[in-house]
């Protein structure tokens, strides 16, 4: 005969108690909601400092050079010599070009993301000897040593850059500017259309200019 279980006992098939289905279901959906906020925190905190720009005193977004605007500048720096640097170098790519090329590159940037970033790409381009990258303010830095200057800049800052690098750059440096142009300063030549467009300005050109415009009006002589 078989035995009957004593009152208030359970069968042994009984002992091994399955949690309820509701409560699985919640501990999963914590598991996956922790791991999809996580993934979604490490995305931000990595590509916010790509798309928003950092604090400095014009707002200069990071918008990445086009391969025709790659193309725009090396065209003006054939037949240059000496250095190069990039003033707002984003993640490097005007810089490694132009060390490509056989230049001694520089890049200046207020994003220590983008820094890292473009010190890394030009480690795995090969071109990391002839690389430097700063995370230096642009205002704080003189730009005199360099002979060819590259700047994707916004309308706002070209009035206050043109009036730094009147002063700064010596007579045989080369300036591009990419996508706005100089307010003030007559350009030597330009290539490209629209958003590609390259501006070339000579320092000897633009130097005479503001020399001249310096020069005392000479008087005419009054009859008595």
């Amino acid at each position: 005969m078989s035995k009957v279980p004593e009152e208030g006992g359970c069968p042994k098939d009984n002992f091994h108690l399955k949690p309820p289905t509701g409560t699985k279901r919640r501990t999963w959906g914590l598991v996956v909601t922790g791991v999809v906020g996580g993934s979604l925190l490490a995305v931000y905190a990595v590509t916010t400092p790509f798309i928003t720009p950092a604090l400095r005193r014009v707002c200069l977004p990071f918008v990445p050079a086009t391969s025709t605007q790659i193309e725009n500048v090396l065209k003006m720096l054939h037949s240059r010599s000496g250095s190069v640097v990039d003033i707002g170098s984003g993640d490097g790519r005007i810089v490694i070009a132009a060390a490509k090329e056989g230049f001694q590159a520089v890049g200046f940037e207020l994003n220590p993301w983008l820094v890292w970033y473009s010190r890394y790409r030009a480690w795995r381009e090969g071109v990391h000897h002839n690389t430097s990258f700063f995370m230096l303010d642009l205002w704080k830095v003189s730009f005199s040593q360099y002979t060819n200057v590259v700047i994707f800049g916004v309308p706002q800052m070209m009035l206050p850059l043109e009036k730094k690098l009147q002063t700064e750059l010596q007579d045989n440096t080369r300036v591009i500017a990419c996508r706005f142009p100089f307010p003030h300063w007559i350009p030597n030549h330009s290539t490209g259309e629209g958003v590609d467009t390259v501006w070339i300005y000579d320092s000897q050109t633009f130097k005479k200019a503001n020399r001249e415009c310096l020069k005392p009006t000479k008087g005419h002589a009054v009859g008595h």
